[in-house]
Formats: C-alpha cells, structure tokens, sequence
C-alpha cells in the first residue's frame, strides 16, 4: 500500500503545470473595471497569498498598502525593469478566494494615468507578464518548499518505521535463539526425566520386593 502511495505522490509531482495561464481582462478594482492580469493559484490559502505579495514586492523599492474596505494592495512607485519606457510604475493586486483551497490573484498595472493593456502599451504588458510570471515562480517556489518538508516528514517517518521492523526482526530472531535453547534444555531434562523415571521405577520394584520379604517373615510368625 505505501509503495502505491509513493507511486501517486510521484506521478503527482511530476505532472504539475511548471506555470499558471495568465489571462487578460478588465476585473473589478478601486477605480472601476480595469484591465488587469489574473491567474489561479492552487493549494494556498489566500491568506498565504497575501503575505506572499508583500514579500514579494519589497524588492521593486515600492510601498505597499493594503486598503482593507476595499480588500486591495497598492504598490506606489515599483521599480520594474521588466517593463520599458517607466521609471516606475504603480501596481494594484486584488486576491479573491475560488472554492476551498485556491486563490484569484489579479494585477493593475498604473503608468502615470493608464492602466496597461496589450491593445495600447503591448510591450509593457511583455514586461508586466514577465513580472507576474515572477509572482507565480516565488509562489511555487514557497509551495515547492513546504511539500519538500512535508515529504522528508513522511520519509523520515518510513525510515523510522524500517528501524522499528528491523529491531523488531532482530528481536525475533534473539527469541528464536531463546527458544531454541529453551527445547533443548527441554529435551535434556526429558532424557533425564525419563532415566529418573526407570530408576523410580526399579526403586519401586526393589521396595515391593522387600516388603513382600518382611510380610512373609510376619506370616511365618503367627
């Protein structure tokens, strides 16, 4: 059964997406239905995500606000190389739970007053693709991590089951030995058990002998 189980976990693995589809579009945000990049990430609370995004984008020399009425990150300022023609560029994101365990994340993109978008500012939205293709990679990579933790949980946990089988075995086998010894001090005493009882047997013998000696002396006396 395990052998299967660590079969899946496996096949699992090595048939993950390496990266999410991106897709553009206008999405609802603090300044109305703007053009953002959105995609899926699985398998993390949103939570999560959120602490991910802020990490994240302290390396682009940018700060970043969350307005919590609105439920939406600004980032003012960000210094993005991925992206030409800015200095700096002003980055919304909004997360948005998808069923149990997965998370929205869509991003804005403000250079100066327009929202970018591949209809007006294509090779920006190269840039800014590349930057959230960057958000995706730092997401799995923290998601990469905890699943390696977990499985060296779960091999440490097998390789201390294998000590306990192998001690156990071990164990067995000194019992074996036990045993072994126990039957054949067992099948000494039964050869000594056995002469004892022929010579309790002639001791017997030998007693009724007598007494039919003394008996027979006592019947010559009456």
């Amino acid at each position: 059964m395990k052998k299967v189980l660590i079969f899946l976990a496996i096949q699992t693995i090595a048939h993950l997406p390496l990266f999410a589809q991106y897709t553009e579009g206008e999405k609802p945000m603090t300044q109305g239905l703007k053009n953002a990049l959105s995609f899926e990430i699985k398998d993390l609370k949103t939570s999560k995500v959120e602490d991910l995004w802020q990490d994240f984008v302290k390396q682009f020399d940018c700060k970043t606000k969350k307005d919590k009425k609105m439920d939406e990150y600004f980032s003012d300022n960000a210094k993005i190389y991925y992206i030409p023609s800015t200095t700096s560029i002003d980055i919304f994101a909004r997360f948005a739970e998808r069923g149990k365990n997965a998370t929205e994340a869509s991003i804005f993109f403000l250079d100066n007053d327009r929202f970018l978008s591949t209809a007006s500012n294509a090779e920006q939205m190269k840039g800014a693709t590349e930057f959230v293709r960057q958000f995706d990679i730092y997401v799995q990579k923290y998601q990469t991590k905890e699943q390696l933790e977990d499985e060296q949980k779960k091999l440490k946990k097998l390789e201390s089951d294998l000590k306990k089988l192998i001690k156990d075995n071990e164990n067995l086998h000194k019992d074996i030995e036990n045993y072994k010894d126990k039957i054949k001090k067992a099948e000494s005493d039964i050869v000594k058990n056995t002469g004892d009882q022929e010579k309790a047997t002639q001791m017997i013998n030998d007693q009724a002998k007598i007494m039919e000696q003394v008996k027979s002396k006592l019947d010559q006396l009456k």
